[in-house]
């Protein structure tokens, strides 16, 4: 294996003989050469920018999805700030609220058994009586809540003693 550098003694033999065309052809392929690189970095270079607008188009769709979330974020944060001061009544105004719906279940339940009772037996209601049987059933109701039995399962059949 030979390291050393044999000089030259000028022009590659192509290249000899005074004729100028050896030259030309290698200059003319030097710069094919470098015209065929020049190409290849300006496709480079144009896919580079196309790549980069891809980019920079992401990226602001990024900014728009992140700022509509954060929009989102915070109607939801608002919604449930609402949602807990409207739960956070005074236990006042819970037990007044639970009276009321006690005594709303009391009085539907009352109706819809005395309504029960006058189209099992068939009578017309006459509203001074059906006032009187209804205050009547809804103390036995009641009776019947203190005692733990559910307004829910009081029958026609367990008021019909009062409406005789």
């Amino acid at each position: 294996m030979e390291t050393t550098v044999k000089v030259s003694d000028g022009w590659p033999p192509e290249l000899d003989g005074g004729a100028d065309r050896g030259l030309w052809k290698s200059t003319m392929a030097a710069a094919s050469q470098a015209l065929e690189a020049a190409k290849g970095m300006q496709a480079a270079v144009g896919q580079t920018l196309k790549l980069q607008h891809k980019i920079m188009a992401l990226r602001d769709e990024l900014h728009r999805a992140e700022a509509e979330r954060d929009l989102y974020r915070d109607l939801h944060t608002r919604t449930v700030d609402e949602l807990n001061h409207t739960l956070d009544l005074s236990p006042a105004e819970w037990q007044r609220l639970r009276a009321e719906n006690e005594t709303l279940q009391v009085r539907h339940r009352a109706y819809k058994l005395l309504v029960q009772h006058y189209a099992r037996n068939g009578v017309q209601i006459d509203p001074a009586l059906f006032a009187e049987q209804r205050s009547r059933v809804q103390q036995h109701i009641l009776f019947q809540r203190r005692k733990g039995i559910p307004v829910s399962v009081i029958t026609v059949e367990d008021i019909a003693f009062l409406l005789r």
